[in-house]
Parts: C-alpha cells; structure tokens; sequence
C-alpha cells in the first residue's frame, strides 16, 4: 500500500510516499536532454531524490533555489537528483532548464497522463526518495533528524 504524506522539516515541506511494506517505485519512461529515451528501472542500484516539476510552477522553482545546498549536498554523496520536467512543450522544459541553473540529471516524463496516474501528481512540486532496489523510502519523522546522514545509510547500504 502506497500513500502520500506531508513531511515537514524546519521551514521545507515535501510530500513523499510512505514506505509500507517496501513498495517498488512504478517505472515510467523518460527522455534526457540528448533526447536518449530512458527507464527509471535503469538508475536500480543507485538512491534517488526524484522532483517532479515544471516550467510554470513557481514553487517548484522557488524550492529549486531554495534548497541547492542541500541539493549539492545530496550530489556529493552519491545520491542521484532526477529531474522530472512534465511540461508538455520541451521548448519550456530546456528555456526554465538553462535559465534557472538547476542541478542534477534532467528528463522530461513520457506519457504524461500515465504519469501523473502513476505518481499521483495531483500538485506539484512533487518529491520522491528511492532506494538502491527501486522502492520507496521515507524521511524518519524524527524533528531531530539529519536528512543528509539518512541519506547516507540509503547510499551506503
């Protein structure tokens, strides 16, 4: 069973799924920015901070900025930031791409209704953490907790 939480931290809010009994992310089909068509299933083997986002949502942007430290962060300790562009022109996908400066690997999602029915996108900016073996993973609800360390324990498992 899969369902969607909102987890705060200090002054971030993201939603992520709840891992609940281990639950395998639904694999899509995306395009790079050389328009190589990939899988999700082909990044197993590696944790992965998922953002969906688009060129027109602001919050996805503003969070884009807000959260780079952390970000690079996550970058340098072998965490894979897939960007998840679900515009319906590319045209918006690579202008925002370039303009905003936004770090990480960049795609554009493959039927996008399928999608959105997948990840239950109902509102975006929409945040996903996947483990080494393709399932979902959450953030501990500890307020205490260090989000780049329980990273870590994913990388390092």
């Amino acid at each position: 069973m899969i369902c969607k939480t909102n987890i705060v931290y200090s002054d971030f809010s993201f939603f992520f799924y709840i891992n609940l009994n281990a639950q395998s992310a639904p694999d899509f089909t995306f395009s790079t920015t050389d328009e190589t068509v990939q899988q999700l299933s082909d990044y197993k083997g590696k944790v992965l901070y998922v953002s969906f986002w688009a060129s027109w949502c602001k919050p996805c942007l503003v969070n884009f900025e807000k959260y780079e430290e952390m970000r690079n962060q996550l970058d340098e300790i072998g965490v894979v930031l897939l960007n998840v562009n679900i515009d319906a022109e590319q045209y918006n996908w690579e202008t925002a791409m370039v303009k905003n400066n936004i770090n990480g690997v960049h795609v554009r999602g493959q039927e996008l209704e399928k999608l959105q029915e997948l990840y239950e996108l109902y509102s975006i900016p929409s945040y996903e953490i996947i483990n080494k073996e393709g399932n979902f993973v959450y953030l501990s609800y500890d307020t205490e907790r260090n989000i780049i360390e329980e990273f870590k324990q994913w990388v390092d498992r």
